[in-house]
């Protein structure tokens, strides 16, 4: 059974160049599946696009970082290898 408990965490966040945005993984996009897998970001501000090998945001516990569950789901992914069944 699943339990939850309060915890203190960082919020790690990468920062678009632009200087006004942070960058967050494009819900409309599909995980690349690379060596390691790549994730698109779309700047909360100027909507740049880039490729990130880390969806973020990160959060950060006791020195782990965690990545949010909904960026490790395998519906819509993207295999560039194989068939793309592979993860289903």
């Amino acid at each position: 059974m699943q339990k939850e408990k309060t915890i203190t965490a960082t919020l790690i966040e990468f920062t678009c160049d632009c200087g006004q945005g942070v960058y967050r993984v494009d819900q409309n996009a599909k995980i690349i599946h690379t060596n390691p897998k790549q994730w698109p970001h779309i700047c909360t501000y100027c909507q740049k696009e880039v490729i990130l090998a880390f969806p973020y945001p990160i959060i950060k516990h006791r020195g782990e970082e965690f990545v949010l569950a909904k960026h490790v789901r395998f519906e819509g992914n993207v295999y560039l290898r194989g068939d793309e069944s592979e993860g289903k």
